[in-house]
């Protein structure tokens, strides 16, 4: 990647340092590494007041509430300000945003929207107008950002194809130093500065023209663009928009939610220009017989309902237009001749689709968006929390988060410190209720409280990666075939779900995704082909990655390998024993590592030392059966799992 990612970066960072409630946020895609911690780093030199905020924050500390611990020690409400109504015309960054509960991440963008806060209290609104820096994590398969709050934020960032020896231009840093001075001494001195800019009207005519062929049917996206526009000016120092900030502005704003590429055989306002200087207007003479035919035709045609009234003759009330004369026709000429064609859209696009990312390009002519939104992986967070399920003894510690308050071990706890606490209250007591203290209450402290406490069990997935290479390979997929429908019959009582990765020939393949189905599961079994090589490590690294994923989707994996163990072929297809070895290995300590449930079963005529050695790496259950069936398979699995239970 050349320096233009990078500077785009920067700039996008300077643009929401300067104006937050304006451009709102940046979805920042980009894993933990040296990249994200220098563009946080840039974002907290230019902006001090930065406030971070966990993905688990709840709802009653984004908005604020009554504060429990006072209200019960003051007996009167008191009430705290939520994070948001601190952070009024701040920047909030929240790490690992793809986690945020569905709840917080709807607070989030309807306050974003309208930079109000209803207090749920009941008290008088107030003012919100912060930015957002939004950093997901995410891998690609993997669940996004809430489609609500990505919708609020203006600019899309993705660091995850930009190196990090890469260096910004001197331009970029010269306006970062500039940017960082000014904002030390007047953090609102680029504000009026921003709304002396003036946004023609061809140039939102030409960012609505790039959004309506990038398939973008957001009616902000373009007012995004046209406000980071403007903000990239005064960072020029310049009080006009220049054809560069119309095009970064569309790269940081455009590009990443375009969902195809404009098609080029759409006329550009230029090639209209030269079709109307190329083609003559057509005369009085053909257009009366134009209108002759067409209303031939109509009438030829059969009335569908009869006409209750007669027709009028709109002859006289419609006056024709009249065709310029010759004289008149070359001045009109002339006059379009002089006035400089507009090649703005066409400049614009070059500069949108310039320096994309590998593959992107090819994905946009497919006609796929850049950044798909996953759908799974909220619901199966949601267990942390759960309100459901078998009573625990009763934990020490603040309501928040959704938990809530077990009152009665709360009240147990106060008992017995009521007569210590009755002679060290003060009494902070209003004029005229003396009387008051004579009367006894119930004093209960912030370090009473306890907390309900469940346990719910959740839902298990078996994943089963199949060696379906060699000449055995049609038995031993029968074996499994047979084993899927038996572990599939009690699946709806146990809550399992069923995962089938196929290995062969030059890599390993999903066949069967997380389901209970068993129609389906016979299904998409009977299309797997056997023989080849042995991917032994693609299989290994496919059956982490969705393990990893059924573990965050709230489910518990258990991996059930049936191969011999007897590797030929490496992650990028070819053919080296050795290799193909170590690369296993190395996949196989990190399932280890992730501590994954797997169970390894050997299908070999004797125990192979490869699969012992493998297994072993894993850290599986090793259990050799040369001679499988798949109610054998379906017996060892469950008793394996009992054992690890």
């Amino acid at each position: 990647m050349t320096n233009l990612a990078w500077d785009d970066a920067l700039w996008a960072l300077a643009a929401l340092a300067t104006d937050p409630s304006g451009m709102k946020g940046i979805w920042l895609r980009a894993p933990l590494g040296p990249v994200m911690q220098e563009w946080l780093q840039w974002m907290k030199a230019l902006r001090t007041d930065c406030v971070k905020i966990p993905s688990n924050i709840d709802t009653e500390r984004l908005l604020g509430g009554l504060d429990l611990a006072q209200t019960l020690q003051l007996s009167r409400p008191v009430l705290q300000k939520g994070v948001l109504a601190q952070s009024n015309r701040r920047i909030l960054i929240c790490p690992m945003a793809e986690r945020l509960p569905p709840a917080s991440a709807s607070i989030l963008a309807q306050v974003l929207d309208s930079k109000v806060i209803h207090d749920p209290v009941g008290q008088e609104s107030q003012e919100a107008m912060f930015g957002l820096v939004a950093i997901d994590e995410s891998l690609p398969q993997e669940s996004t950002l809430a489609p609500a709050l990505s919708e609020q934020l203006s600019i899309w960032l993705d660091l995850s194809h930009i190196n990090p020896k890469v260096a910004a231009s001197d331009e970029t840093l010269e306006m970062l130093e500039r940017v960082e001075k000014k904002l030390q001494t007047h953090p609102k001195a680029f504000q009026n500065e921003i709304e002396q800019i003036e946004c023609e009207d061809h140039h939102l005519h030409d960012l609505c023209e790039l959004a309506q062929g990038f398939g973008i049917d957001s009616m902000r996206v373009p007012l995004y663009a046209v406000r980071l526009a403007c903000v990239l000016a005064v960072l020029r120092q310049s009080n006009k928009l220049s054809p560069d900030d119309l095009g970064r502005a569309a790269r940081l704003v455009l590009t990443p939610r375009a969902k195809r590429v404009p098609n080029s055989n759409e006329s550009t306002p230029t090639q209209e220009h030269h079709q109307s200087q190329s083609t003559p207007p057509p005369s009085s003479e053909e257009q009366e017989a134009e209108r002759s035919e067409t209303t031939t035709e109509n009438l030829s045609e059969p009335l569908s309902e009869p006409l209750s009234e007669p027709i009028k003759d709109q002859s006289h009330n419609t006056p024709e237009r009249e065709s310029p004369t010759e004289p008149e026709r070359s001045e009109l000429e002339e006059q379009e001749l002089e006035t400089p064609i507009k090649e703005m859209p066409t400049t614009i696009l070059e500069s949108s689709l310039a320096h994309l990312p590998p593959g992107l390009l090819k994905q946009l002519m497919q006609g796929q968006a850049v950044t798909q939104k996953g759908a799974g992986g909220r619901e199966g967070q949601l267990q942390k929390n759960s309100q459901k399920g078998r009573p625990l003894p009763p934990l020490k510690g603040i309501p928040q988060n959704g938990s809530r308050l077990h009152v009665l071990a709360t009240l147990r706890h106060a008992a017995p410190r009521q007569k210590l606490r009755q002679v060290s209250q003060p009494l902070d007591l209003k004029p005229g209720t003396l009387e008051q203290s004579k009367t006894k209450r119930l004093l209960i402290r912030s370090e009473d409280f306890h907390l309900q406490r469940y346990t719910k069990r959740s839902e298990s997935c078996i994943i089963f990666c199949i060696d379906a290479s060699g000449s055995a390979a049609l038995e031993r997929l029968s074996e499994a075939k047979g084993a899927v429908e038996l572990l599939l019959k009690d699946s709806y009582a146990r809550r399992d779900h069923i995962c089938v990765i196929g290995f062969r020939d030059k890599k390993a393949q999903l066949i069967l995704p997380a389901t209970r189905s068993l129609v389906r599961a016979k299904r998409e079994l009977q299309a797997l082909a056997g023989g080849g090589g042995t991917p032994l490590a693609s299989a290994i690294q496919l059956a982490f990655q969705i393990s990893v994923q059924s573990r965050r989707n709230g489910m518990s994996p258990t991996l059930v390998v049936l191969s011999d163990g007897r590797a030929n072929v490496t992650l990028q297809g070819e053919g080296s024993r050795a290799l193909a070895k170590a690369q296993s290995l190395s996949w196989a300590e990190q399932c280890k590592v992730a501590l994954i449930n797997t169970i390894w079963l050997d299908t070999s005529a004797r125990a192979d030392p490869l699969g012992q050695e493998i297994a072993l790496a894993m850290g599986a259950t090793y259990v050799p059966l040369p001679f499988a069936t798949g109610e054998r398979m379906a017996s060892t699995v469950q008793r394996v799992k009992e054992l690890q239970t």
